[in-house]
């Protein structure tokens, strides 16, 4: 009977060591099982790492994670960013990956100036190729910190630090796997990774800055499985300012796409997830078909736009509603309108300006900058005069009630002047209160109006257009923005 029961073991033992493969030894005791002999190849991004790039494959401990110390070593070998390391042999099937060097960069359009660090953590029982990236750089910590800390399983930990990868950066319902994604790829994610790239880079940003952002992200998303603070809005609000062309330059996002093209053949559409982002950050909810036209404040209180209105536009994104104008006249209703940015080059000194934020000559300039690029300037009546451009002048009531009646009247052109191909004369802007006795300031109103036939000699009228629909109103102490018409 011993001998029979003897026998059975060993065969059994004969058996599974037959169904484990050849480059896998060792047994599968608590779910670690051994590398033998395998090629490790992938891709490395940020934009791609550069030819010469270290690559390293860190060997760990399959229960607890950390380094044993035994490593495998090779270089980036081309441009593209990809690297084969082969004879890879490890104590478990995880592994910790590490490359260092320049990077494409792909707002600059050039190499970087200074080196960058990412790293991915893998299971290699379920794959040979392993690509690096941000995204892997923020969600290794978070599995550490899962594993190490709070005793999860490294599957439940990758599966958890991924979904709250994917909704930290507003990308809900997202199956992706970080180590498939590929900026070059339209599959496996490969959109949402080169907008994250993006967007953590930023165009004014050097490799100190970079990495000095991505630290304080990795830090925060390894311990709470989130991000917060300003670095979020401040990159929300760089991305609003990236998707504008200005004239005949290109947006940010343009010349990123430009750049992406020189190098590969094959740019996913990563512009949907940069906006995204942003409108998440905002608060402004999902864009869709369910609710085109439909016009919703920025809520986040850290933003250059807060309280900004944003618009769904017909291809399910949301734009900032004073950027909609085309450059050039507008033609509405037989009447040639100059675009918002009028009179940006004639604003005097005594432009209505929130007093308690012009603190210095500095200070003055910069919001004098900030107003044109948004609203196109305040002015009070006397000054609505002479800021148009020449050739132009302010429009008379009768050619702003023809742009109404060119909405279907006055109701209706409250939601037709909103809209994407419009004349956005609701964003008129913020008009600034004061009293009429004292001259104090009291505060913005948010509503859309601007001067129309002002006069030094009779009365000032303003065009004013709210949820109640468009009318007129006379009007003194406030500064307002302008729309100009073209004199015939």
């Amino acid at each position: 009977m011993k001998k029979r029961m003897l026998f059975f073991l060993l065969a059994l033992g004969i058996v599974l060591l037959a169904c484990s493969g050849g480059d896998v030894v060792g047994g599968v005791l608590d779910g670690v099982v051994a590398i033998k002999n395998r090629k490790i190849a992938g891709v490395t991004q940020k934009g791609p790492f550069l030819t010469g790039s270290s690559v390293t494959i860190q060997e760990l401990d399959g229960r607890t994670l950390a380094q044993t110390g035994k490593s495998f070593k090779a270089f980036v070998k081309s441009n593209q960013g990809d690297f084969a390391i082969k004879g890879v042999s490890l104590v478990s099937q995880y592994a910790m990956l590490e490359v260092e060097g320049y990077f494409r960069n792909e707002i600059a359009g050039k190499s970087s100036d200074g080196k960058i660090r990412l790293n991915a953590l893998t299971d290699l029982r379920k794959r040979n190729h392993v690509n690096v990236n941000l995204l892997t750089h923020l969600e290794s910590g978070r599995i550490l910190n899962l594993v190490q800390k709070h005793g999860l399983s490294v599957d439940a930990a990758r599966k958890q630090a991924e979904q709250e990868l994917f909704t930290s950066f507003g990308f809900m319902n997202e199956n992706a796997v970080p180590e498939d994604m590929d900026i070059f790829s339209e599959k496996n994610g490969g959109a949402m990774l080169l907008a994250v790239s993006v967007l953590m880079l930023q165009d004014s940003s050097t490799e100190a800055d970079f990495s000095e952002r991505m630290s304080r992200a990795a830090f925060a998303f390894a311990e709470n499985g989130t991000w917060s603070g300003t670095d979020r809005a401040e990159i929300a609000d760089w991305a609003v300012y990236s998707e504008v062309a200005n004239g005949s330059d290109l947006s940010v996002l343009q010349r990123v796409r430009k750049n992406l093209e020189s190098w590969n053949e094959s740019v996913p559409p990563f512009e949907t997830y940069i906006n995204l982002f942003w409108s998440n950050e905002y608060g402004l909810g999902p864009c869709s078909d369910a609710n085109f036209h439909e016009v919703r404040p920025n809520i986040n209180e850290n933003s250059l736009f807060y309280l900004d209105e944003f618009v769904c536009n017909s291809n399910h994104r949301w734009s900032l509603i004073a950027y909609r104008e085309n450059a050039g006249d507008i033609n509405v209703a037989g009447v040639y309108w100059a675009p918002r940015n009028v009179g940006c080059e004639k604003q005097k000194s005594h432009v209505g300006y929130h007093p308690d934020l012009i603190d210095s000559v500095l200070r003055m300039k910069e919001m004098e900058k900030k107003q044109c690029i948004t609203y196109g300037g305040y002015f009070y009546a006397y000054d609505a005069l002479n800021v148009c451009p020449d050739g132009y002048r302010l429009p008379t009531q009768e050619e702003a009630q023809a742009l109404i009646d060119a909405y279907g009247g006055s109701e209706k052109a409250t939601v037709g002047l909103r809209s994407v191909d419009g004349f956005a004369a609701v964003m008129g802007g913020r008009v600034e209160h004061r009293s009429a006795v004292t001259s104090e300031y009291i505060g913005v109103h948010k509503v859309g109006e601007f001067w129309i036939s002002t006069s030094i000699m009779g009365d000032r009228y303003i065009l004013k257009i709210d949820s109640n629909g468009a009318s007129f109103a006379g009007d003194y102490g406030a500064a307002r923005p302008v729309r100009c018409v073209r004199n015939f």
